[in-house]
């Protein structure tokens, strides 16, 4: 039997709705939610498992002994303690939580690896990917048009060259809109190479559960995890890590910030990595 029957894993792509989705759980009273253990920067052993595509074969003693302690609510600093009551400690108190939310946004391409290796429930969330890469434009993280975490590994590299005739270490003379279209297609199509085939994960489009609030309280009922008291209410607030300006914030209804050349290329890559998970779009 897994030990991880009151864990539950997010991963998705930065600006996918991780965030909103997992806070909306995870605000919950007696439940902790790590965030983001992965951060290269914000934590002291996150570069271990950050942008890594984990596998049997390619994972180490290092890695693994990182991720039973994220696990086991055994690490600890202030950005994977963001969400949670730390009044005396209590996040860390191993009596206190009914619940352990682990949420990623750099660690797509290890989820079939923690479903299957860790026995643990992983559950991937996507969002289309238009919206996705204009609200990257916005943040402007660094990280987001950092490519060499996937071109320094070789089975990755392998792996894209196999399935998709693409290869990453080619890619260096290329616009930040370009990184950032290759940096979701290689977080949403990988993982899915393996998935297909076993179905170790459950993927969820954010739309699913933005559009429809009782989807997601079948959600937690199939998860028996407990719904907010004022769900009705929260549902419809944004996440702490919305953008100021975003439209749910502000109330406007803003067009995308995408030219329509941004389509054409965001197309191109999509057509690269035979992604069909959203309809494609040419213009706003």
């Amino acid at each position: 039997m897994s030990p991880y029957r009151k864990h539950i894993v997010i991963v998705g792509s930065a600006r996918s709705g991780t965030s909103w989705f997992s806070e909306l759980i995870a605000l919950q009273h007696r439940y902790r939610m790590l965030f983001e253990p992965e951060h290269e920067f914000n934590t002291k052993h996150g570069k271990l498992i950050c942008d890594r595509y984990l596998t049997v074969n390619n994972s180490s003693d290092n890695i693994n002994a990182y991720l039973k302690k994220v696990f086991a609510n055994r690490v600890d600093c202030d950005w994977i303690a963001q969400i949670s009551n730390r009044k005396w400690k209590r996040h860390l108190w191993p009596f206190v939580p009914k619940k352990y939310i682990i949420k990623f946004v750099r660690c797509n391409l290890s989820a079939h690896y923690l479903a299957t290796h860790f026995k643990i429930p992983v559950v991937y969330i996507t969002r289309n990917p238009y919206e996705v890469i204009a609200s990257q434009q916005r943040v402007k993280f660094p990280w987001l048009y950092d490519l060499s975490w996937f071109q320094s590994q070789e089975d990755l590299c392998d792996l894209l060259l196999e399935n998709y005739d693409f290869d990453i270490k080619k890619q260096n003379k290329i616009s930040n809109l370009e990184k950032l279209c290759i940096r979701w297609c290689i977080e949403n199509s990988i993982p899915f190479l393996q998935n297909d085939r076993t179905a170790a994960f459950e993927i969820y489009k954010y739309e699913e559960f933005k559009n429809n609030m009782n989807f997601f309280l079948e959600f937690c009922k199939l998860h028996n995890l407990k719904p907010l008291d004022d769900i009705e209410t929260t549902f419809t607030n944004p996440s702490s890590k919305t953008h100021p300006k975003s439209n749910i914030i502000t109330g406007e209804s803003k067009a995308l910030i995408l030219a329509k050349d941004d389509y054409q290329i965001i197309n191109k890559y999509l057509d690269i990595f035979e992604i069909n998970l959203y309809d494609r779009k040419t213009s706003v």
